[in-house]
């Protein structure tokens, strides 16, 4: 019985993890001048999940405000937003990812 409570364990802590793109959204283009002119800008944001307990909720509020900030007294336009999750063993990772243009 030795040799199955080996490989049990082994099969148990050699999970792959997985990840899954959720949501990939782009906001409308309102440029006034050429695409080239403007100024990418993006950022990250994320939230760790251990055992389904959460320490952050608003990341997703905190990407937008970073990008905004970025652009300050300008105009953004073409935000895209990405929204995933990599899963590991108990705990996985949520994540948004956000880029846009910005006209000063």
């Amino acid at each position: 019985m030795r040799p199955f409570l080996g490989s049990a364990l082994i099969a148990l802590t050699s999970f792959g993890c997985t990840h899954a793109v959720h949501l990939n959204h782009t906001s409308d283009f309102r440029t006034t001048k050429h695409l080239s002119e403007y100024r990418r800008i993006e950022t990250r944001s994320e939230q760790v999940v251990i055992l389904g307990i959460v320490g952050q909720t608003d990341y997703a509020d905190d990407a937008y405000r970073r990008l905004m900030n970025q652009c300050e007294g300008g105009h953004v336009t073409g935000i895209q937003t990405r929204y995933s999750t990599s899963h590991n063993f108990l705990s996985w990772k949520n994540v948004v990812e956000m880029k846009g243009y910005c006209s000063q």
